[in-house]
C-alpha cells in the first residue's frame, strides 16, 4: 500500500469521525430534524418586550396601551427551552382591555376570589414580523393567573411589584406584505406582566403564530 492510499484512508476516517461527532449531541443522541406539521403550516416563534400604562377607562375595563419590540426566539436544540432572542424582527402595539379586577393585584393575591382574571385587546392591535403586519381576525381571549402565584417578587420596599402569569389566543390575518403575506392563522401569547405601584406595566410574552394560506372558497373577511 503506497503513501498516497494511506493518506486517503486516513482522511476518509477523519471525515467519518467528524460527521459522527456532529450528528451526536452532548448526551450521545443523534439529531434528526423532525417536523410533524403539515407542509401548509408555517410556525413563527418570537418574544415580545412591551411597556404600558393606564390611559383611561370604559364602563367595565381599564384602557392599557402597550408598545414594544419583537425578537426572533432562540431555543436550545437539545431541550427546546427558550434561551432568549437577539435578532429584532418587528414590533407590536395594541390597546389592552383589562378587567377592573386587575386592580386586585395591588392587594394580596390569595384574597382574589377567582383563579383567573380576564383581559383582551382592542382592534387597534398590530404586530409586525419580518415585514408582515398581523391584525385580529377573531378577538383575543386572555387571562391572568394570580392563583398560580407570582412568577417573580421584587423588593417590597424599593420596588414593590410582582410578575403575574398571562396567556391568551386569537385568530389573526396578515396583510399583503412581507414574508407571510396573505396568510391567516392563530396567535398565542404566553408570558408575564409586572405592574408597579402606579400600575405602569412591563410585559414579556413568548408568542407562537401558526399560519396557513386560506383555501379557495373560505375567504377571511
Amino acid at each position: 500500500m503506497n503513501k498516497q492510499i494511506i493518506c486517503g484512508l486516513a482522511s476518509a476516517a477523519m471525515l467519518v469521525s467528524s460527521a459522527t461527532a456532529f450528528a451526536g449531541n452532548a448526551k450521545g443522541h443523534d439529531k434528526v430534524l423532525f417536523n410533524p406539521n403539515t407542509p401548509s403550516l408555517t410556525v413563527v416563534n418570537s418574544i415580545s418586550d412591551v411597556h404600558g400604562y393606564v390611559a383611561g377607562f370604559t364602563s367595565d375595563a381599564i384602557l392599557f396601551p402597550i408598545a414594544g419590540d419583537v425578537y426572533a426566539t432562540v431555543t436550545d436544540d437539545d431541550t427546546g427551552v427558550t434561551e432568549g432572542g437577539y435578532v429584532k424582527e418587528g414590533n407590536i402595539s395594541a390597546t389592552v382591555l383589562l378587567s377592573m379586577d386587575f386592580f386586585q393585584l395591588l392587594g394580596p393575591w390569595a384574597a382574589i376570589p377567582t383563579a383567573t382574571i380576564p383581559w383582551t385587546m382592542d382592534d387597534d392591535f398590530a404586530m409586525v414580523i419580518n415585514g408582515t403586519t398581523f391584525s385580529f381576525a377573531e378577538p383575543l381571549d386572555g387571562r391572568a393567573f394570580p392563583h398560580l402565584g407570582a412568577v417573580e417578587v421584587y423588593d417590597p420596599i424599593t420596588n414593590p411589584t410582582q410578575a403575574v402569569r398571562m396567556g391568551g389566543c386569537a385568530g389573526v390575518r396578515a396583510n399583503n406584505e412581507g414574508d407571510y403575506a396573505g396568510k391567516v392563522g392563530t396567535l398565542c401569547l404566553n408570558g408575564t406582566f409586572t405592574f408597579d405601584a402606579d400600575f405602569n406595566g412591563h410585559g414579556v410574552s413568548n408568542c407562537s403564530i401558526a399560519l396557513h394560506t386560506p383555501q379557495p372558497g373560505f375567504p377571511v373577511e
